[in-house]
């Protein structure tokens, strides 16, 4: 299978923790529905609705046989130095109070053949099993596939979850780790507090923050704070006063905003908008984080980092090479 759209969509999906992958068959009298939100700055973009009926699909270890991923080979995408000239700016403009925080992307074009869908949504679920996988095929999109750890909007009515994500360093190994940096801290702080205003000044109630974590995602480690919640105004109100979060916009919202859509350089598309699922009173919304696009063999992949006071140019290009590879490593071999 390549890129090219077909005359109706098709919906494959991992839910975290799952032993099988699910499919969403398209049917318009269907319980079940699948949605995909773009960033609020995407050009020619709106949002994927597929209404349908869930069935079982295969087991996600099921078919243990060996498979040779096929190469990808670079063919363009945000360059090294344009990034870090754009951390560099992000910097003067924090030192100068305009925003305390905002969320660079860099994008990445390689050339790809033989990806199967199926392959692919399970590939992704084996190697991140506690996070949100899916590919849609549609024909107004294409092909698009991820990997979320960020639940947006979780649960089941009245009673959700959200998470605050933001922090990102190597995956350690062994018993002995490093502690967190306090650059690392304060952007995952910042995301907390932003979310805690949001969720209050959507009137949501019955607020529980629980304990900062490790989550580990691939090769690379973020840090994560569980907040529960209580809401019975819609989904799409809560969704309205968290997204875009801290965590893929910014410190205040509205200037980081501004701020990306001057000078980041790409369209994001359907990259840090949301995506997941309704099902009666059950909602699994995720922030579509670490995501690509297959359009005719080309792969167009996204990542991006948290600029601070405290960033270093040089390392938040590496942070985004780091994230990339979380994306691809599962679907095909790319050398960096």
């Amino acid at each position: 299978m390549n890129g090219s759209s077909p005359s109706v969509p098709f919906v494959l999906f991992h839910r975290p923790g799952a032993a099988t992958l699910e499919r969403l068959v398209p049917d318009p009298n269907g319980d079940a529905c699948f949605r995909m939100h773009p960033w609020e700055g995407a050009r020619a973009h709106s949002d994927v609705i597929i209404r349908g009926r869930i069935e079982q699909g295969a087991s996600v270890f099921g078919d243990q046989r060996p498979r040779i991923k096929p190469d990808a080979t670079t063919i363009g995408g945000t360059k090294r130095q344009d990034h870090m000239d754009r951390v560099a700016l992000a910097k003067t403009r924090i030192e100068a109070g305009e925003f305390e925080k905002v969320v660079l992307s860099s994008s990445l074009t390689v050339s790809v053949q033989l990806l199967e869908a199926e392959d692919v949504v399970r590939r992704q679920a084996q190697a991140h099993p506690d996070s949100f996988s899916w590919v849609v095929r549609h024909p107004e999109i294409g092909m698009w596939f991820g990997s979320s750890p960020e639940p947006l909007v979780e649960g089941q009515r009245p009673h959700f979850h959200t998470a605050c994500l933001a922090g990102t360093r190597m995956t350690h190994t062994g018993a002995q780790t490093d502690p967190w940096t306090p650059k690392e801290l304060h952007e995952q702080q910042l995301v907390t507090d932003t979310v805690l205003r949001s969720l209050e000044r959507s009137e949501c109630h019955n607020i529980e923050v629980g304990p900062r974590e490790t989550l580990q995602y691939g090769p690379i480690e973020h840090l994560r704070t569980i907040v529960k919640f209580s809401a019975t105004q819609p989904v799409a109100q809560v969704i309205s006063a968290l997204h875009p979060t801290p965590a893929v916009g910014g410190v205040p919202r509205e200037a980081a905003l501004s701020f990306i859509h001057s000078h980041e350089g790409h369209d994001r598309a359907f990259y840090t908008g949301w995506v997941g699922l309704e099902q009666g009173d059950t909602v699994s919304y995720y922030v579509n984080l670490r995501c690509a696009s297959l359009q005719e063999n080309q792969l167009t992949a996204y990542a991006g980092g948290g600029i601070t006071n405290g960033s270093d140019p040089a390392a938040e290009w590496q942070e985004t090479r780091n994230k990339l590879t979380s994306v691809l490593d599962p679907v095909v071999h790319w050398v960096k």
